[in-house]
């Protein structure tokens, strides 16, 4: 199907707002080809440099090769065509380039020495200075094993001037960091590593964190070790991009004795090894999982036949694994990469390398990690240690049901004394000891926990993905409701969710909350609006259809959006139940609202918001009247039920009622409304006020009141146009 210009720029624009992945990969994609089939060159350019820094930062750098390759070679064909500032631009993705390209076995070590020699050509063209070429060279002498040359190159480096094509100054320390702790020198890694965590780049701290996470364990820093993990994990547990570092986080696990946290990691991001970022970072993620599974196998005297249980991951959900049986896989798996380097690279250092990895067993005594072993500052001192002990007490009985209660009710107490990140790790612990035992029901409602603490502790694309999980786990039962084979009394008992699970329209508002703006945001609203309607919660059912209305953006979308579609259509209708199907509008300065055709005195405030946003979308898909006559329904209410809150609100209805009626060309009715909102509001607060009564005044003619106005509020006519 073949596209115009104007909907291949839609459609482009429509990828600023999705999330890194397949879906947005594809998009990217699909306006490249149909731009190259238009012959949009500079289109097709912008895209393609956009992409390149979209790839580059997911899990598949290797699509960054093509794009990045096509707008070279079409600025050195045209660099007139493009201008000059895509030249910085170039010169920036060079080093994400040269940084890559020895990731990859299949690429020749000549391809990567020809990218390097470009590039140090190309910046000392354009007179710029080697810092970032040095350092890029120090990362590939790393990669291929020559580990001393590497840091030779960080230490002229350090002498070269930096300039605005340098990485940060946390970045560059971070590959530097990696050099010296191949060479043993930990206490110089330290002291360059922690000096630059504050760096602010996007990337940090959890990259140094994580290289310095072996140099604290050996230099005997165990606390500063076990917050370095902390801080780290907490940033790359949800963004496959870093699944290198969430092998030295591994590794770390086996080197500070936690394996059953090492084990619990395994299980839960064993799925990013589907699409791993790197053969490099599949290698090194292989090899640290090996370490952990065969460690734990000897600590239980040689028993591998510990089964390991993997979530389900965009529909796809690994069969139980056994500890020996994953051990063998992942390490033939490390070992045959390792060997493509090594062939590559013409030596043996890879191979070595991940061999030491594999066998690398505890330092010194074990640290503690877990919240359950370690202590916690909390305003709940006593009731939360009295909690601890019951965990400790319990499960040293062997009352595991207890114990892992127990876990969630410290989760909620931490949780509730805002220490979030001690409540996401106890959580996660009590997740996974009740979906070990089997209390479905339970680990359900710590789900729940987990998601506010997840959303409360740093990204909150954790809590939105642990809440997606549980809304399509259904542990209300609905499913059994629909007509299901009847559950055995045992089994319902472990279904039946607590009172600690609030119902599924809570959650889905939550959810619709959590995601923001957007037609999917707006979606889960309206999914909470249907299903408080359909347990007679009517005022939260009216809050989540604001919310839904407020969240999806109209001005983008068709009316036959189907979620658009579906909101304006159910809005219409539970307002139709409510105020009669023509609205019953009465007449500003009237009391109170006339001819409801629902309850005499509905929730005016959540009534009020949803008639204002309805109102919005009307006039947004020009259907103007049905706009009108809503909104002179929330000027009645509002005449009827005023609050605090009402000058403000009212002054709004005021504004997007003149407004609609000025488009309707009811111009004098529209200088009313104007001019009634303008008094309601102090001038210095009534931009949109002013501005429509501006539009009226110039609909009307008024040249000389327009001026004056205009003069008094330091507006200039443009300020009039929409």
């Amino acid at each position: 199907m073949s596209r115009t210009e104007q909907e291949l720029r839609q459609l482009y624009a429509s990828t600023r707002g999705m999330p890194t992945g397949a879906a947005k990969f594809a998009v990217l994609e699909e306006v490249i080809r149909h731009a190259d089939a238009l012959g949009l060159v500079e289109f097709a350019f912008d895209v393609r440099m956009s992409a390149t820094s979209v790839f580059q930062h997911s899990w598949a750098p290797e699509k960054a090769f093509l794009t990045f390759s096509w707008c070279l070679a079409a600025y050195d064909r045209e660099p007139h065509r493009f201008g000059s500032g895509h030249e910085h631009t170039l010169l920036w993705q060079f080093k994400w380039m040269a940084y890559s390209v020895y990731q990859y076995p299949e690429i020749p070590l000549q391809r990567g020495t020809d990218l390097l020699e470009d590039m140090e050509r190309r910046y000392r063209r354009g007179g710029h200075s080697m810092h970032a070429v040095l350092q890029n060279r120090g990362e590939a002498a790393q990669f291929t094993g020559e580990v001393e040359r590497a840091q030779a190159y960080y230490e002229e480096m350090a002498l070269t001037r930096r300039d605005a094509l340098s990485d940060c100054a946390g970045c560059v320390p971070s590959s530097q960091v990696q050099s010296l702790v191949a060479l043993g020198r930990d206490e110089e890694a330290i002291r360059i590593g922690e000096s630059a965590v504050r760096s602010g780049c996007t990337e940090q701290p959890q990259l140094i964190y994580s290289e310095l996470l072996l140099p604290f364990v050996r230099s005997g820093l165990g606390e500063r070790a076990v917050e370095a993990h902390r801080a780290a994990y907490r940033r790359i547990r949800d963004n496959p991009h870093h699944l290198g570092e969430l092998a030295l986080n591994l590794l770390f696990c086996v080197h500070s004795g936690n394996l059953v946290r090492g084990l619990d990691l395994i299980e839960r991001h064993l799925s990013w090894l589907d699409r791993p970022r790197t053969p490099l970072t599949e290698m090194e993620f292989a090899a640290a999982a090996v370490a952990v599974l065969s460690r734990s196998q000897e600590q239980n005297g040689g028993d591998g036949g510990a089964v390991l249980r993997f979530p389900t991951v965009e529909g796809k959900r690994r069969p139980d694994t056994s500890v020996a049986e994953l051990a063998v896989e992942l390490r033939e798996r490390a070992l045959g990469i390792a060997e493509r380097f090594d062939a590559r690279n013409g030596n043996s250092y890879q191979s070595t390398r991940i061999r030491d990895w594999m066998d690398t067993g505890a330092i010194g005594e074990p640290l503690p990690l877990s919240v359950f072993e370690r202590a916690v500052n909390s305003r709940s001192g006593e009731r939360l240690q009295r909690l601890l002990e019951q965990v400790a007490d319990r499960t040293a009985a062997g009352d595991l049901v207890a114990a892992a209660r127990n876990r969630v009710a410290v989760a909620e107490v931490l949780l509730a004394d805002e220490q979030y990140a001690e409540a996401a790790e106890a959580a996660e612990e009590a997740v996974r000891e009740l979906d070990r035992i089997g209390l479905t029901a339970d680990a359900a409602a710590c789900r729940w926990v987990l998601a506010r603490a997840y959303r409360m502790d740093g990204p909150g694309g954790s809590g939105i993905r642990v809440l997606r999980e549980l809304l399509d786990s259904d542990p209300w039962g609905r499913e059994a409701q629909d007509g299901a084979p009847a559950a055995s009394p045992e089994a319902l008992q472990r279904l039946q969710p607590p009172s600690l699970l609030p119902a599924r329209p809570e959650l889905e508002a939550a959810l619709g909350r959590w995601l923001g703006y957007g037609p999917e945001a707006a979606g889960w609203s309206l999914a909470a609006a249907r299903g408080f309607a359909a347990a007679g919660r009517e005022e939260e059912a009216l809050a989540a259809l604001g919310e839904a209305l407020a969240r999806h953006p109209d001005a983008d979308a068709e009316p036959t959006d189907g979620v658009l579609a579906d909101l304006l259509g159910e809005t219409g209708a539970v307002l139709g139940r409510l105020f009669g199907e023509a609205g019953s509008p009465g007449r500003v300065g009237e009391r109170g609202p006339t001819g409801l055709a629902g309850p005499a005195d509905p929730a005016v405030s959540p009534t009020v918001v949803v008639l204002i946003a309805y109102a919005e979308h009307l006039q947004a898909i020009g259907r103007l009247e049905e706009a009108a006559e809503r909104l002179r329904t929330a000027c009645s209410l509002l005449d009827a039920h005023p609050d605090t809150e009402a000058a403000g609100r009212r002054s709004t209805v005021l504004t997007d009622l003149g407004e609609a009626l000025l488009r309707l060309g009811d111009v004098a009715a529209a200088e009313e409304f104007a001019r009634a909102a303008l008094a309601l509001l102090d001038p210095d607060d009534a931009w949109e006020e002013i501005v429509l009564l501006g539009k009226v005044l110039r609909a009307r003619g008024a040249d000389e009141e327009l001026a004056k106005l205009l003069t008094e509020h330091g507006l200039e006519l443009e300020d009039l146009d929409d």
